[in-house]
């Protein structure tokens, strides 16, 4: 079992809200762009655009986006929920036994990265690549990453070392018997 320092997870975590979820093109090279979870950075023969959240959403809800784009962006806000939310119950089980945070911080990370695995497959296709383009996720192993270190990780303590070693098993003194 791997040990955990609470500072680093949470700078792991802190990381993925900052590093790209996906490079992606769009059409036929009309445009490319840097998908986050809490933006996009795109440049298109019309401009360069910082798309908010947000502003993804209201093309939803308006329906200037619909289909395969509109089921992509509410999946990839899905993500970004669980990403939050993950980040959310480390704070507040910031003082808890790593124990008890241990397996709902795994489950969270591990929803956000099927759901924007889930949102490239929605707008690219399973070999995330088709007509709308092609994407290449490269922040999803991050996030599957501390997922799997998250869960597999135990409590890092204070010793130096000393209460590692295992015990006696019992108090019987060998009697040097070959069995």
């Amino acid at each position: 079992m791997y040990r955990i320092n609470r500072p680093f997870l949470a700078s792991l975590l802190a990381l993925t809200l900052v590093l790209p979820l996906n490079v992606y093109c769009i059409g036929t090279l009309l445009g490319a762009g840097l998908q986050f979870p809490l933006f996009r950075y795109q440049q298109t023969y019309l401009g360069t655009s910082l798309i908010f959240l947000t502003r993804d959403l209201d093309y939803v809800t308006t329906g200037i986006r619909a289909g395969r784009t509109a089921r992509s962006i509410v999946l990839g806000c899905v993500g970004t929920l669980f990403l939050i939310a993950a980040i959310t119950t480390l704070i507040i089980r910031w003082q808890a036994a790593y124990d008890t945070v241990r397996k709902p911080l795994a489950l969270l990370l591990a929803g956000a990265c099927v759901a924007y695995l889930a949102s490239a497959i929605a707008q690219y296709g399973p070999l995330f690549h088709g007509p709308a383009g092609f994407c290449i996720p490269v922040g999803l192993p991050l996030i599957a990453g501390v997922a799997w270190w998250a869960y597999n990780a135990g409590e890092d303590d204070e010793s130096d070392g000393a209460g590692d070693l295992p015990g006696p098993e019992s108090d019987e003194v060998p009697s040097g018997d070959p069995r």
